[in-house]
């Protein structure tokens, strides 16, 4: 009992550290004109080729260390144009340059278009006054794929299955989400409905590892967002 309400005390004393940080609004500092520093770039979906249009974009500047407290600075906001193009001018205070950091925030995405909604919290490592950095982002939109997996009941132990769907950023772009990794065996489901990046190239990879036989294969894929294709992979071939 006593470790217990140890415990509880030690939970709320954390939630009560975290929540003691200041927030503040510095956004008079996007009316700088000498020494400014500026974020351009462009948010994007579809492989970097449609525009994603008035999206709330955020810098802030905290000195905030873990579980610590401190300040949290609002720095710019803007949105996106009809190009999915943004322009962000800010002036870096003196006493931002002793320590913490800055972060772009974006605003959450519908989750039933997009794949990776959440963007929060990335971090910009170079900063400095008079320069400006370009930042393209990309964010894909949903597919859904029907795999059907035939023969899952010769997996046997020392064997090894997976398929790998990688989405690879267009050229000049980050993104926040690259693939994920399914590994497979005689208790996996023979359909599995997956969520994968539409209107956008993915490379599907599959192993196998069947009687000390290593087997490698890759095919891209291209489904349109927001429909469904079926896929099947036999495990014996």
């Amino acid at each position: 009992m006593k470790n217990g309400k140890k415990s509880l005390v030690l939970i709320l004393g954390i939630f009560l550290f975290a929540g003691c940080s200041k927030k503040e609004d510095d956004l008079i500092s996007q009316n700088c004109e000498t020494n400014c520093t500026e974020i351009v770039g462009k948010i994007m979906t579809d492989n970097g080729t449609v525009p994603i249009q008035n999206l709330k974009i955020t810098v802030t500047w905290d000195n905030i260390a873990y579980l610590g407290t401190g300040i949290i600075r609002t720095k710019a906001s803007t949105r996106t144009d009809s190009r999915g193009n943004y322009r962000l001018k800010f002036y870096l205070r003196d006493d931002e340059f002793e320590k913490g950091g800055y972060r772009m925030f974006y605003e959450k995405l519908n989750e039933d278009i997009f794949l990776a909604t959440q963007l929060n919290g990335i971090n910009l490592f170079v900063m400095s006054r008079d320069t400006t950095l370009t930042i393209n982002h990309n964010i894909p939109k949903k597919a859904y794929l029907y795999l059907s997996l035939l023969n899952l009941q010769d997996f046997q132990q020392g064997d090894y299955f997976t398929t790998e769907f990688s989405y690879a950023n267009p050229s000049g772009f980050s993104q926040s989400i690259g693939g994920e990794v399914f590994g497979w065996n005689s208790e996996s489901g023979s359909n599995n409905f997956l969520e994968i990046a539409g209107n956008h190239p993915v490379t599907l990879k599959i192993y196998r590892r069947k009687n000390n036989v290593t087997t490698y294969e890759t095919e891209v894929i291209n489904i349109r967002a927001g429909t469904t294709s079926g896929y099947t992979i036999d495990y014996s071939n």
